[in-house]
């Protein structure tokens, strides 16, 4: 879920609108997925396309263009179901609308990835595209009850809409279009009606909108998920100094509710945080302000480089560098507190940038929206921030750091008058090993990805770079992946779970589900912190007796019994020792007491043949009213269940027929060059 703010008018007289979806997707699907573009409203419910009252919200500036050019938002309409995925904040006329037009990408509108069917239908677990019934019709919501909203210029107004997916007419053969028709509804359009779906943060920021001179962000107030740089939301600072946010909200028969933190930025303001009590649907915290944000203050840069401190001439590509503060609402936790790598987690992130290629900070932005780096509020001596550095398997990095400006521009990431350049160095150790893999068919290749995890976790840490490339002929892949070193408090050792899949193809493109088996590791012991620089260490992994082999892929379907919005499923795989490692996991999806009116309290994995274990996870529920001091975490829940997708070929199933051109379609091709069956699906019913 993520929202910017995004106008839709240059001046004048303006309402802000809040848009979000929920989806309504067919069974059967491991994803469910559109290519969203905009939302348009108009006022004349019979508006022709080329009409100009047409107000259009699109999507916020910093995402990625589409396949045609125009900035596009894929949502998964699966993991819709149960709560909103926000789209964005447009301003609009504070007109009444009568119409909304959904804008999905007319190249490519969507693509969607089955579950393993039947016998004699097409292979699942692979993408097919989407291909809308009625091409070129436009997707309008008209509602009967008049008007569909009336923004004012005093109120952000949400608009929520829920999209339903039904299935036309199924592709013949693998990988051709599904025929589809999509419409829409209303799941909350007033900010007078409760949304039961969402709930209202509000307050003040004193001193009104800030300074908006050219080249400046405007003062705005972000939402984030609870202990993350990750926006859900973000909204500006009205001229009164006031905001509204209407956030996603985890309900149920008993509201679960959701964690989230607020940072201001922009404007030439000081930064300023909280970390918020659970939010439920149609609940509203109020009075969130952020009394003791400063105006006008002086700005400027935080820049610099990330490189391994193994090889002392290596950038680190797309490190995350975060600025964290403490949230006012929690005088306890100070600026100390976020220095220190052990309690971190209770400060907020306000500002976020990463390394480019040569591993420099920050990406410079556009001429409109620079960088936050880049606009940073200057401290006065001896105050500093807390500058949270991570990359995938290195060692977290927490700095003090101010920002500079004038001939000091770059920022000094020490706490002394005697500016220490931001040049920093991430500690890490490698872990080595050779996994055994089938003999691939002669002129195959496979890529073979290695992963990384906290021990007992499904924490990955670090993956490789690069994958493997594994060629006909040899039977095993040697690795070096990197990993981090830092211990917990009091720990004397950090150990790792080790888990190796591979990028399979089906008919010439990479399947999202691969169809040779996963190889698994346990209880690997991690190297030591390094001594100095470049004097970083290694260890080997077990060597293994488990073998990549072509099994073909399944996937299995199940429930779960009385489920809330912060359970989920994990999937894990013995070792050959018979301890589990966890490979994935998936939120329990179409729940109870959400608006839905066939709740199933479904999940489902796609999978290489092979014997699993699937066992419940609870995120313990926010205590109402009472703000967490840190971000909580899921825990396991009653037994494991034992589920195995049988190993191709499967009894009762076809097999592809091979071709000249292309003697195997399937993901994998047995060393003899025979194909594995088309997958089939285990339905487990309510196992957990």
């Amino acid at each position: 879920m993520f929202a910017g703010f995004g106008s839709a008018l240059a001046a004048g007289r303006t309402a802000a609108v809040e848009i979000g979806f929920m989806g309504a997707p067919p069974p059967g699907f491991q994803n469910v997925l559109l290519n969203v573009q905009a939302i348009r409203i108009n006022k004349k419910a019979g508006a022709a396309p080329g009409d100009p009252n047409w107000q259009r919200i699109g999507v916020p500036p910093i995402i990625s263009s589409g396949g045609n050019g125009t900035p596009e938002l894929q949502i998964d309409l699966n993991n819709s179901q149960d709560i909103p995925q926000l789209f964005n904040i447009g301003k609009v006329k504070p007109e009444q609308y009568k119409i909304a037009q959904l804008i999905l990408d007319p190249n490519n509108p969507g693509t969607l990835i089955p579950d393993c069917p039947g016998a004699g239908v097409p292979e699942g677990c692979i993408n097919y595209p989407v291909q809308l019934t009625n091409a070129g019709s436009p997707i309008n919501l008209v509602p009967l009850v008049q008007p569909l909203l009336s923004p004012s210029n005093k109120a952000l107004t949400p608009l929520i809409l829920k999209l339903t997916m039904t299935i036309n007419t199924p592709p013949t053969v693998p990988g051709a279009p599904y025929l589809v028709s999509i419409t829409m509804d209303t799941v909350c359009n007033s900010a007078t009606t409760p949304c039961a779906v969402a709930g209202t943060v509000s307050g003040k920021v004193p001193g009104g909108a800030g300074n908006n001179a050219k080249h400046v962000r405007k003062l705005q107030v972000t939402a984030e998920t609870i202990g993350t740089n990750t926006e859900i939301a973000t909204t500006p600072v009205q001229n009164d100094g006031s905001y509204t946010l209407l956030l996603p909200a985890a309900g149920g028969p008993t509201p679960f509710g959701t964690l989230y933190d607020l940072a201001v930025s922009g404007g030439g303001d000081s930064y300023g945080a909280r970390r918020l009590a659970p939010l439920t649907p149609t609940g509203s915290l109020l009075g969130q302000d952020f009394t003791g944000v400063l105006n006008n203050q002086t700005l400027g840069n935080i820049t610099g480089t990330v490189k391994d401190n193994c090889k002392a001439n290596t950038p680190i590509v797309g490190a995350t560098l975060q600025l964290l503060i403490p949230p006012l609402n929690n005088p306890a936790v100070t600026t100390a507190t976020c220095l220190d790598p052990a309690t971190a987690n209770q400060c907020v992130s306000v500002a976020t940038a990463n390394t480019d290629n040569a591993g420099v900070f920050p990406f410079p932005g556009t001429l409109f929206l620079p960088s936050p780096f880049l606009t940073v509020p200057i401290l006065k001596s001896p105050n500093v921030y807390a500058m949270k550095v991570t990359a995938p398997g290195f060692d977290t990095l927490i700095t003090p750091v101010n920002a500079t400006a004038g001939t000091k521009a770059g920022g000094n990431c020490g706490t002394g008058k005697t500016v220490t350049p931001c040049n920093l160095f991430l500690n890490s150790g490698t872990i080595t090993g050779t996994i055994p893999i089938e003999t691939l068919p002669p002129g195959q290749t496979a890529l073979v990805q290695v992963f990384a995890e906290d021990e007992g976790t499904n924490n990955i840490v670090s993956a490789l770079p690069m994958p493997i490339t594994a060629r006909s002929g040899s039977n095993s892949v040697g690795f070096t992946i990197n990993v981090p070193t830092a211990l917990a408090p009091l720990a004397t050792e950090r150990r790792f779970d080790l888990f190796a899949t591979t990028i399979d193809s089906f008919q010439g493109v990479s399947d999202p589900y691969q169809g040779h088996s996963i190889v698994v590791i346990s209880d690997v012991l991690g190297p030591a912190p390094p001594t100095a620089q470049g004097a970083c260490n290694s260890l080997p992994a077990p060597v293994l007796s488990d073998t990549i082999k072509c099994v073909g892929h399944g996937s299995m379907t199940g429930s779960v019994a009385n489920p809330n919005l912060g359970t989920s499923v994990v999937l894990s795989k013995h070792d050959t020792t018979g301890e589990d490692v966890q490979i994935t996991n998936i939120a329990v999806q179409n729940q109870s007491g959400n608006g839905n009116p066939n709740p199933t309290a479904s999940f489902s994995f796609c999978a290489p043949g092979d014997t699993y274990d699937i066992q419940k996870r609870q995120l313990p529920m926010p205590a109402a009213g009472v703000t967490p001091l840190i971000a909580p975490t899921p825990v396991p829940t009653g037994p494991t269940v034992a589920v195995t997708i049988p190993l191709a070929p499967l009894v009762g199933g076809p097999s592809p027929t091979p071709t000249p051109a292309l003697k195997c379609p399937t993901t994998c091709s047995n060393p003899g060059g025979t194909c594995p069956g088309v997958c089939k699906n285990v339905g487990l019913g309510q196992v957990l």
